[in-house]
C-alpha cells in the first residue's frame, strides 16, 4: 500500500505562523480618539468625523463588523483624507471575508499616508490571503526596510513556502532566529522545511531534540507524525499524533491525521471515528474527504471511495495524493481508462509514484 498522508501545509506552516486574529485587529486599528464634548460650535469637521470613527472602533471591538463599516463610511464622507478610517474599514471588511474590498481601502489609506506602516502590514496580509504573493512580498520588504522585525520575516517565510521556494523560506526563518534564538516556532518550521526537502531522518532527529525541551508544541508533534508515516514507522507516528491531540484535543487537522495513521495501522473503526469527527469540526478540509475515500477503498466499497475522493478534488483539484488514490480505486473497480487518466493528472501535479502505476498498467 502506498503511504498517503495529509499535506502538512495546512497544519504547521501556513496555519501556525499566521498572526493571531485579534492581535492583527488591535495593532491595525488606530487608537481611539478623544471626542470633543458636544457643545454648540464644537462640531467642526474633525469632531464630527471622530465621533463616527470612535463608534466604528467600538463596533469593531464588539465584532459588529457591518455596523463598524457604516460608521467608518460616515467618517469618510465627512473627511475623505482620514487614512485611519479607510484602514479600519478595511480591517472590518477583511474580517467579513471581503478581502478585495479591504485592499481597496488599504490602498486609499496609503495614498493619503504612504508611511502608514500598520496599514501596509494589513495590506501585505490581505495580499497573502488572496494569493497575490508577489505583492505581499513587496509590502513585507517595505516593512522590513522601515523596521526589521521577526514578525515580517516569518510572514515572508510562509509566502516562500507557499511558492515551494523552500531554500528562501529557510533563509527567512534563520533571520528570525538571529533576532530570537529561542523561537521554538521557527525551529520547528525549519525542521518541517527540511522534511519537505526530503531529509526525513534529519528532520525527525531535529524535532525530537526540540520537543524534548519544548514538549507543549502540538504542531511539532503533528509534523513528527507526518515524517514517521513517510518512514513507515507507524508506532512512532501514532505516538507523535496522539501527543499532539493530548495537547490540542479538538484540532480537526490532528484528528484527521490520527485517522489516517489508524488507517495505516488497519484500525478501521478508530480511523473512521476520527475522520468523521474531523469533518464535523471542519467540513471545509478536503484532506478529510480524501482520507474518508481512502477508508472506503480499504473497506472495498469502491463506489463510496470514488464519491469521497471526487468530493475532495472538487474542493481542491490540486491534491495529487487524491488523484493517485482515485486511480487506485478505479483500478480496483475495473475502470482502467479512468484509472490511467487519474494517474496522469497526479503525475502532472508532481506525484512521482503515479509514474510507476502508469508504466505498469497503462503503457
Amino acid at each position: 500500500m502506498v503511504a498517503l498522508y495529509v499535506d502538512i501545509r495546512y497544519l504547521n506552516l501556513t496555519g501556525y505562523m499566521s498572526v493571531d486574529k485579534w492581535q492583527n485587529l488591535f495593532f491595525s486599528i488606530t487608537h481611539l480618539f478623544c471626542v470633543c464634548l458636544f457643545f454648540p460650535g464644537c462640531e467642526n469637521v474633525e469632531t464630527r468625523r471622530d465621533r463616527f470613527f470612535n463608534q466604528g472602533n467600538k463596533a469593531i471591538q464588539s465584532q459588529a463588523y457591518e455596523i463598524a463599516i457604516s460608521f467608518y463610511t460616515k467618517a469618510i464622507k465627512i473627511d475623505s483624507d482620514h487614512a485611519d478610517s479607510f484602514n479600519n474599514r478595511g480591517v472590518a471588511k477583511r474580517e467579513l471575508g471581503r478581502v478585495y474590498e479591504a485592499i481597496q481601502d488599504y490602498n486609499e489609506a496609503l495614498l493619503i499616508d504612504d508611511k502608514f506602516w500598520d496599514c501596509l502590514h494589513n495590506r501585505a496580509m490581505a495580499y497573502h490571503e488572496i494569493g497575490n504573493l508577489k505583492k505581499s512580498i513587496r509590502d513585507y520588504d517595505l516593512l522590513i526596510a522601515h523596521h526589521d522585525t521577526s514578525l515580517y520575516h516569518k510572514a515572508k517565510a510562509l509566502i516562500f513556502t507557499d511558492l515551494k521556494d523552500y531554500l528562501r523560506a529557510i533563509d527567512e526563518f534563520n533571520k528570525v532566529l538571529v533576532q530570537n534564538p529561542n523561537d521554538t516556532e521557527a525551529k520547528i518550521n525549519l525542521a518541517t522545511l527540511d522534511f519537505y526537502l526530503g531529509n526525513n531522518q534529519r528532520a525527525a532527529a531535529t524535532l525530537e531534540e526540540i520537543l524534548r525541551v519544548s514538549d507543549n508544541a502540538a504542531f511539532g508533534y503533528n509534523t513528527l507524525n507526518q515524517i514517521y508515516l513517510e518512514l513507515s514507522s507507524l508506532d512512532l507516528a501514532y505516538r507523535a499524533i496522539d501527543k499532539a491531540l493530548r495537547l490540542d484535543p479538538s484540532n480537526p487537522f490532528f484528528l484527521n491525521n490520527r485517522g489516517f495513521t489508524y488507517l495505516e495501522m488497519d484500525s478501521m473503526n478508530l480511523a473512521i471515528e476520527d475522520i468523521n469527527q474531523s469533518i464535523i469540526l471542519d467540513p471545509d478540509n478536503p484532506w478529510s474527504y480524501r482520507n474518508k475515500g481512502y477508508y472506503y477503498y480499504k473497506m472495498g466499497d469502491f463506489n463510496r471511495a470514488i464519491r469521497y475522493l471526487k468530493q475532495s478534488l472538487e474542493m481542491d483539484e490540486n491534491i495529487k495524493e487524491a488523484h493517485l488514490m482515485l486511480g487506485m480505486t478505479y483500478l480496483s473497480d475495473d475502470q482502467l481508462v479512468l484509472a490511467c487518466h487519474a494517474w496522469e493528472v497526479a503525475l502532472d501535479l508532481g506525484n512521482k509514484k503515479a509514474q510507476t502505476y502508469l508504466n505498469f498498467y497503462c503503457n
